[in-house]
């Protein structure tokens, strides 16, 4: 990996049940953000480790999910076209592809740039995790322009980025292949009064393959009205931008370490982050996307959705 966010953790040891075999029953290690903000929580945070901190079942699920990533701009008139075919992959497998909407290109705003003076394109779309991937995957990754995406970003001919006309294959073979290493589930816990609350995840090591692991938590706005340049050249007042990605829940764009290399297959960890909802969003508007991936190769692994609720 050629780039990588600082992030501070404190790592915290789980205590554990030994029986007269000195066998390990819960076998966890929690990794919890500095700057969890106990104060969410209209309560003594004793309270809620005792009552509202999850208790994690098996995990049954056996299917590796895919994440579109697709690079777009309000002024790119092929970007429309982009989007809807992400779009009608995910609705065609609703449970199993998710999309973000990353508005950056590679190493460049040009589609993006926003000026508040304009009567039109006055919206600023990016975000700093955003322009981050895209200053990251400006060299040697296919990058070349809107709109483009990765499927998994799992690489193709050579190179992770791609045309939207492969999206549907990459995601096929993605799916029919089934090949799932690490797994997830999640909590999230909302509280009125602070607008905000906990999400608790936990990700669980399905394969003895050395991999070091990272874990992501998109913040994502189901849908925004707002103009866009079509392909016909002209100015739509009143388009649908879909899944816009708002960044990271803890603005670290490439995430936390979760497993090194040398972890074992069934070892599973817990993420503890503390989230306080944007001014003058909805939370029936958004959810997270949650998702892990290989350092070496930014591949990611597995993704599931979690509502914000």
């Amino acid at each position: 990996m050629k780039k990588l966010q600082k992030y501070f953790l404190f790592l915290f040891g789980a205590s554990v049940v030994l029986t007269s075999c000195d066998k390990v029953d819960n076998p966890y290690e929690k990794v919890v953000e500095i700057n969890l903000d106990t104060t969410l929580y209209d309560g003594a945070w004793s309270d809620y480790l005792a009552n509202e901190y999850p208790t994690f079942p098996s995990n049954t699920n056996t299917n590796v999910n895919v994440l579109i990533e697709d690079y777009t701009g309000h002024t790119c008139i092929s970007c429309p076209t982009a989007a809807d075919i992400a779009h009608d992959i995910h609705i065609n497998n609703p449970d199993r592809v998710f999309v973000a909407s990353i508005h950056t290109g590679p190493g460049s705003l040009s589609f993006q740039a926003a000026n508040p003076n304009n009567p039109k394109f006055f919206t600023d779309h990016t975000n700093p995790d955003g322009i981050a991937y895209g200053d990251e995957f400006k060299n040697g990754f296919g990058f070349f322009g809107n709109p483009q995406g990765t499927v998994n970003r799992k690489e193709g001919n050579g190179q992770m980025f791609s045309l939207f006309g492969v999206w549907q294959s990459r995601t096929d073979d993605i799916l029919n292949a089934n090949e799932l290493k690490f797994d997830i589930q999640s909590v999230f816990n909302y509280y009125t009064a602070a607008n905000g609350g906990y999400l608790h995840v936990e990700v669980e090591k399905k394969t003895t393959e050395a991999i070091q692991l990272n874990t992501v938590v998109y913040v994502i706005e189901d849908s925004l009205v707002d103009w866009q340049k079509m392909p016909d050249n002209t100015d739509n007042e009143f388009y649908v931008h879909r899944d816009k990605h708002l960044g990271s829940i803890d603005n670290n764009a490439f995430g936390i370490s979760t497993f090194m290399s040398d972890a074992s297959s069934g070892d599973k960890k817990i993420l503890d982050y503390s989230y306080v909802l944007p001014q003058g969003l909805d939370k029936e508007n958004m959810h997270f996307l949650i998702y892990v991936y290989d350092v070496d190769t930014y591949e990611i692994l597995q993704v599931i959705k979690q509502k914000i609720e």
